[in-house]
């Protein structure tokens, strides 16, 4: 059996038995491996370490997408600051945002008072999805599935849902509750804003696709939202993502990695096909179990992180063994893809050998 039929057996879930497993990787992840290594490209390295591919989105690769963001009247502005850091001016005929980047991460956020969210409502009032009428981003998604081959699959990600947005990027935690808390009828008018805008993006993305699978890339977890906050303003919003989705004949997996538990019974209501990096303790809190019993045993778990590949100084009797406790008649009965989380990391080249050696000897 091939790599794209037994990811795709999980799809369908269809797996039955048919156990697999992936990983991402990037130039930090190769990083202390030999030179030969670090020379490959991604998908040369995963043919080499013997895992089936499941590309997510466009991580490591060029990828275009079937539309962008449009906001007018903004002046952009990118300069480098100290340390290394890139800040970003949004300057507009309602007022100025600003936010400073490190290493790929917010150090500050644009949306920090008040005046600055009336700023951002005013600036997303006035945005809208202009679709690229060319092939290009058909033709790209056609040149990564045929560097795939019968290897794997890719599926198509989307940014994160406006509650996480404003999470993550546009505000952050603190910034976010101290707003929601004394402006709670704004904040909600915002999030209404921005939904209305990437319903078409969804609608574009969802009708141009040729891949059978969508991630969004939400990143929740417990640690940043409650459940009573998450059904309330997180999941109408992914609910109709998914129906937009679903009426183009696409599946719809979210990326959820983190503390998970106490919000299954929510992701069920959204009618999402799947969960995107289920982390276990130690660094969540959500076995695969647990998935099951909330949200049924055919659920698909399309990357369920293993959290031992990550441990420091383990051993490769150590992996097999956590493995071997991991796949009970249960799990091995279930639509999982087991995940080696190592993207933005350094891993010890040989983990990635034992690994494959023990998926081998069960095929």
């Amino acid at each position: 059996m091939t790599g794209k039929e037994r990811i795709n057996n999980v799809l369908r879930k269809k797996s039955g038995n048919t156990i697999c497993w992936t990983t991402l990787v990037d130039s930090k992840t190769t990083s202390g491996m030999p030179e030969e290594i670090r020379k490959m490209s991604p998908f040369e390295f995963y043919r080499h370490v013997g895992c089936d591919i499941m590309q997510f989105g466009g991580y490591g690769l060029e990828v275009s997408s079937p539309c962008r963001l449009i906001q007018p009247d903004i002046e952009r502005e990118v300069m480098d600051v100290q340390d290394g850091g890139v800040s970003i001016v949004k300057r507009s005929k309602w007022g100025t945002l600003t936010e400073i980047h490190k290493n790929g991460h917010p150090i500050k956020h644009p949306v920090e008072t008040i005046t600055d969210l009336r700023i951002f409502k005013n600036i997303w009032l006035n945005s809208y999805y202009e679709e690229d009428k060319t092939d290009v981003f058909e033709r790209g998604i056609r040149k990564i599935t045929d560097d795939i081959g019968n290897d794997g699959i890719m599926a198509n990600t989307v940014d994160p849902s406006p509650v996480q947005q404003l999470l993550e990027m546009d505000c952050g935690i603190l910034n976010f509750y101290n707003l929601y808390q004394d402006f709670p009828e704004e904040v909600e008018e915002v999030l209404g804003i921005m939904h209305d805008c990437r319903k078409k993006e969804y609608e574009i993305l969802g009708r141009r696709t040729p891949l059978d699978c969508v991630i969004p890339v939400e990143n929740t977890s417990t640690s940043m939202i409650s459940p009573g906050l998450y059904e309330k303003l997180s999941l109408p919003q992914i609910t109709d993502y998914v129906n937009i989705m679903h009426k183009n004949n696409k599946l719809v997996v979210l990326h959820m990695c983190g503390h998970l538990k106490a919000l299954l019974h929510l992701f069920k209501d959204t009618g999402c096909d799947g969960i995107n990096a289920v982390t276990p303790p130690f660094l969540g809190n959500t076995c695969f179990e647990d998935v099951l019993d909330v949200l049924g045993e055919d659920f698909m778990i399309l990357g369920g992180i293993f959290n031992p590949f990550q441990e420091h100084g383990i051993s490769k009797d150590k992996i097999w063994i956590e493995l071997e406790k991991l796949y009970t008649p249960r799990i091995r009965n279930s639509n999982l893809l087991l995940w080696m989380g190592a993207d933005g990391q350094y891993m010890p080249y040989e983990r990635f050998l034992w690994i494959r050696e023990w998926f081998e000897k069960q095929r």
